[in-house]
């Protein structure tokens, strides 16, 4: 399996009397559909009842690059009538972000871990090789060291969009009480990050269940999805 250097991330909302179709939707055809295409490494799905836009799909890729080469952007300008669909039924409630990995510590989970918590921040532009040097040497060690966090990775926004904050850190965690336990909240507490939190701006932070275990592009692949022409593509 290649490794993931890049992320796409689709976060979006649809109405409560289309949400069984639209589960089914993003499960049976999308999900597996762009999965499958080339540079695709695997996908899950999240739900995050607090948030603005309730769902997260979180494609990684093999780089950043994918997400502007020419399948992906066949499977959005040629969507399926089912996508077609869902398009109106989501309409302007949805987000696309793509991004490339800075950093990663800890091991990635087996199986998946059942939740996820994700800040979004900008920083100022004279601090950020601070931010950067914080965040690689004492933040992300010290919150892998918290039990029940499995991995944190960190990326930068390739291009972000007017109001999309630059950065995104995501912490796997064993439960939904782990990111506030006496050991994460210790160690949290640092004078270093006292420092740069205050620097923090457009922040956003949300913790997200999962409710779609991994995908990969070769499960994508030998399960056949459909493609915009309307034939299904296997691995035969």
């Amino acid at each position: 399996m290649s490794q993931a250097h890049g992320l796409i991330t689709v976060r979006l909302q649809t109405a409560a009397e289309h949400e069984d179709e639209f589960n089914d939707w993003y499960n049976l055809e999308h999900v597996p559909q762009l999965t499958a295409l080339p540079g695709f490494v695997r996908t899950r799905r999240y739900r995050c009842e607090s948030a603005d836009l309730r769902y997260l799909a979180w494609y990684e890729t093999v780089d950043e690059g994918v997400e502007t080469g020419a399948d992906f952007q066949r499977i959005v300008a040629h969507p399926t009538p089912w996508s077609l669909r869902m398009r109106k039924h989501y309409g302007e409630h949805r987000e696309r972000m793509n991004f490339r990995l800075m950093c990663e510590v800890g091991t990635a989970p087996t199986p998946d871990a059942p939740w996820m918590y994700i800040v979004h921040t900008d920083i100022p532009d004279h601090i950020v090789d601070e931010y950067n040097e914080w965040y690689d040497k004492e933040h992300l060690p010290r919150c892998v060291g918290i039990p029940g966090v499995f991995r944190a990775r960190r990326y930068t926004a390739v291009e972000p969009g007017a109001g999309q904050p630059k950065y995104l850190t995501a912490y796997e965690l064993s439960g939904r009480d782990v990111w506030e336990s006496p050991a994460a909240l210790q160690a949290r507490k640092t004078p270093w990050t006292e420092k740069m939190r205050s620097l923090f701006s457009n922040t956003r932070r949300a913790l997200y269940e999962l409710v779609a275990p991994t995908l990969t592009h070769e499960q994508a692949i030998a399960s056949g999805v459909s493609v915009p022409d309307g034939r299904p593509r296997t691995s035969s």
